[in-house]
């Protein structure tokens, strides 16, 4: 009983504590923090002490945890665009942000005038605009699994015409 405690009071702060860096890291980035930190403690110390083990578990389950956001999709954290940014709704069709508005849920992509093209966000990827509007990832693996897993990234015109979504060209004409 007492390491299944341990194990539950493990995985619930480590989910939670990995949850608080949520507007700055992405879901993939925060599990792989979470499963390098458990196993460094299951490997380093679980022969030795029972309790640092039920500990590195615990760790392990609430990094594991993380991925559920992956599922969720991508998100917009912080929009200081200088026009208005056009964004697809994983479960919409196109809305508007103002300067300052961050979408309230997940987006499968967004542009705005002037980027000639639609930036695509995959499940579990989180970007910034900036007020040069440049389009940034969140620090850690979110922009590799964008771009070389996932597909993801800047399309362009060429991208946009093969998808059989037209909302994707509705917001390239956005774009330009």
């Amino acid at each position: 009983m007492k390491n299944k405690t341990i194990t539950a009071i493990s995985a619930g702060t480590s989910y939670s504590m990995l949850k608080l860096t949520e507007s700055s890291l992405d879901p993939y980035t925060r599990f792989t923090a979470g499963l390098a930190v458990g196993s460094a403690i299951v490997l380093k110390r679980g022969d030795e002490n029972p309790a640092a083990l039920f500990l590195g578990i615990g760790i392990l389950i609430g990094s594991a945890l993380q991925l559920i956001d992956v599922v969720k999709g991508g998100r917009l954290i912080r929009n200081k665009c200088n026009f208005p940014v056009y964004i697809i709704g994983e479960n919409g069709g196109l809305s508007v942000l103002e300067y300052g508005q961050v979408p309230s849920g997940n987006i499968d992509g967004f542009t705005f005038k002037g980027l000639n093209g639609v930036f695509k966000l995959s499940d579990g990827i989180y970007a910034k605009i900036n007020s040069n509007n440049s389009i940034q990832y969140t620090p850690g693996l979110g922009r590799f699994i964008n771009q070389n897993l996932r597909n993801g990234g800047f399309k362009t015109k060429h991208w946009v015409v093969q998808q059989t979504d037209l909302r994707w060209k509705e917001l390239y004409d956005k774009s330009i």
